[in-house]
């Protein structure tokens, strides 16, 4: 049976960061797979032309949202749009997201602790995107957070971009002095207003970078594959 690979990325094509998707087409390259890279917006490689050009060619297709929680495009958006394209016979796999994988939990390890031991006397906020529609992207933030905590021995609170709680909320009691992970694959538009939305509340905040061009990325995707190849067959 031969498979293919379909990266699914947020954003359209012109708006996700060059260095991520030269680490995606590096990582399909070192694994020989037949892959291809798909986006959620706009009309360019989107989802439906990845899945109609590789199904072409395997009988098997595993896609893989690189998303880092299960939201409405894990829910609503890949399922529905896949179902409308995707041929009888063609067999499918969907991997889970990336948050709460242990490549993550590591990277925040690492990286909050070295921000720790640098501005010492801190509390971390930990901003994921958020939504209003599901509960547990936030219920994994915060697990992924006591997780991490318990190995950096700093308090880490937990907020959303959208959703609830919110930023404004989360830091309307105590608004710092923070180190702030915001938990997001790009450092564009977003991650930028989030940061102007922190400064607003206060003035002793430190950022640290996201998860941008960093190998987190793909060694969260090849934890996911391996998961998936050790799932027993129905």
């Amino acid at each position: 049976m031969t498979t293919g690979y379909l990266y699914v990325l947020h954003g359209r094509r012109g708006k996700i960061p060059e260095s991520n998707l030269d680490l995606l087409n590096d990582f399909i390259q070192r694994s020989e797979q037949i892959g291809r890279i798909a986006f959620l917006e706009g009309d360019e490689q989107t989802l439906e032309d990845g899945i109609r050009d590789l199904q072409s060619h395997v009988s098997k297709l595993v896609i893989v949202p690189v998303l880092l929680f299960s939201a409405t495009h894990m829910r609503w958006d890949i399922p529905q749009r896949t179902r409308k394209v995707l041929k009888p016979g063609v067999s499918l796999s969907v991997t889970e997201p990336l948050a709460t994988t242990r490549a993550v939990r590591d990277y925040l390890v690492d990286h909050l602790g070295k921000a720790v031991a640098e501005h010492p006397g801190r509390r971390i906020l930990l901003v994921a995107h958020g939504t209003p529609h599901f509960p547990e992207p936030f219920a994994q933030l915060q697990g992924l957070a006591a997780d991490v905590e318990r190995q950096i021995g700093v308090p880490i609170i937990c907020t959303n971009h959208i959703g609830q709680p919110k930023i404004e909320e989360t830091l309307r009691i105590d608004p710092g002095p923070l180190i702030v992970e915001r938990l997001f694959l790009t450092d564009g538009r977003l991650a930028n207003k989030i940061k102007a939305r922190v400064e607003a509340l206060t003035s002793d905040a430190v950022f640290l970078p996201t998860l941008e061009d960093d190998p987190v990325i793909t060694n969260a995707i090849q934890e996911r594959l391996n998961d998936l190849a050790l799932t027993p067959a129905h």
